[in-house]
């Protein structure tokens, strides 16, 4: 089933939050800009139950009538149990990358962020290499610097050595604007 960009954040959020969400807390979840109405919100959860039929959509509060499972569980499941290699094949990239919702953008950046560190501590070239060479991860100097470490081909360093001098520009340009 395919769901617009709100109605998957709405869905990524009930998913985590089994025992439900109000209608307050769904807001603050979703929406940064505090001029959003309650009303809004109903609108979308009621277009929401359309979409996935009534009987999945629950209220007061706001839950999801069976237990979801997503891929952002199967990789913290992974993650948690020390399968690395699991958990990156399971990683199919930043969750909604175009979602701003506050509590989804929060998810993403965590969840990157377990995946990221777990590679960098287990120092699996292959996976390093993964990683770097998949849109998510081409800029992350951190898992370059990593990649060089374990696999220091002329290729890699050279690439590491470009981003490290995009880093100290853009540096530099940021102290030259904010003496």
């Amino acid at each position: 089933m395919r769901l617009s960009r709100r109605h998957s954040e709405i869905v990524v959020l009930l998913a985590r939050h089994p025992e439900g969400l109000t209608g307050d807390e769904l807001l603050c979840a979703l929406y940064e800009d505090e001029s959003v109405t309650p009303v809004t919100l109903r609108a979308e959860l009621a277009r929401l139950r359309q979409v996935l039929g009534p009987e999945m959509l629950r209220s007061r509060p706001y839950r999801l009538a069976v237990r979801v499972t997503s891929d952002v569980d199967v990789v913290e499941r992974r993650l948690g149990c020390g399968a690395v290699t699991a958990a990156v094949s399971g990683y199919a990239g930043p969750l909604l990358p175009g979602s701003q919702a506050p509590a989804v953008a929060r998810l993403r950046r965590r969840l990157a962020d377990q995946v990221r560190a777990a590679l960098i501590a287990r120092g699996d070239p292959d996976l390093l290499s993964d990683w770097v060479h998949a849109p998510w991860g081409e800029d992350d100097a951190g898992v370059w610097r990593a990649l060089a470490a374990v696999r220091p081909t002329a290729p890699v360093v050279a690439r590491l050595r470009s981003l490290e001098g995009e880093l100290t520009a853009d540096a530099v340009d940021s102290t030259d604007r904010h003496p």
